[in-house]
């Protein structure tokens, strides 16, 4: 949600069902989107659910305008924070502060799927190397 900066606002919808979802595909996993301003009009959080897939990682990026929490439901990553490296199980939790660079990388035999959310209702993203954002 929200990678391609826009500030477009949805009506108020409290409750997101399951089938209301965002679903963004990539070519490591996918993001269903539950809340974020222009999905249920949230004021001031961004929630989504991340799958990567096994041997699978994201892009390397930082949120400029937000921090980040991910707390880990099944799977097991390797989480680079910076110049760090966290292994996360089940139950583990990561805060990322905005502008730190970050990446996860699925190293279990089954989907590692968490929970991700962050403190706008605006979320942005910049590619590792990125003067501008993007996606």
């Amino acid at each position: 949600m929200t990678e391609k900066n826009t500030d477009k606002k949805a009506d108020k919808r409290p409750v997101t069902q399951q089938s209301d979802t965002l679903r963004q595909d990539f070519p490591w996993g996918h993001i269903d989107w539950y809340h974020a301003a222009e999905l249920s009009g949230s004021e001031g959080m961004t929630l989504g659910r991340v799958t990567i897939n096994p041997g699978e990682s994201n892009a390397s990026h930082g949120h400029p305008n937000c921090e980040e929490v991910l707390y880990l439901l099944s799977g097991e990553l390797v989480h680079t924070y910076g110049d760090e490296e966290h292994r996360l199980r089940p139950g583990d939790a990561i805060c990322i502060p905005p502008n730190v660079d970050h990446q996860a990388h699925n190293v279990s035999d089954e989907p590692a799927v968490m929970i991700v959310a962050y403190n706008s209702a605006y979320r942005r993203v910049k590619a590792t190397g990125e003067d501008s954002e993007g996606e």
